[in-house]
């Protein structure tokens, strides 16, 4: 089944994943945190060049992002997904971080 996702909740779901507050986020775009939170409750969209910055920031392409502004039928359930290897969850469980693995319950 394929989900609708509007940039909006895109943002939102990606800021969240990459463990950001909208003012983080907002620093690291360079607009206000008020900006952000507009953006993510679709009460606009962002310009060419916050549309950039925001693509830099979230290690998404720009392309990525027109496409899910012009199809917003498409599932993007990929972006959130993360490969890391065997030995960098083993660093991450020495230093105290709780990895959770695909299956297991937050």
């Amino acid at each position: 089944m394929r989900e609708k996702l509007s940039l909006g909740q895109f943002i939102s779901t990606r800021r969240k994943h990459m463990r950001l507050t909208q003012e983080e986020l907002a620093d690291q775009v360079g607009v206000s945190k008020s900006a952000i939170a507009k953006w993510e409750t679709d009460g606009g969209l962002p310009d060419r060049d916050n549309l950039r910055r925001i693509s830099e920031v979230m290690d998404v392409s720009v392309d990525e992002l027109h496409r899910i502004i012009e199809q917003p039928e498409t599932n993007h359930k990929d972006f959130f997904d993360v490969n890391i290897t065997l030995e960098v969850i083993k660093a991450l469980e020495s230093y105290g971080y709780k990895v959770i693995r695909p299956g297991e319950e937050v």
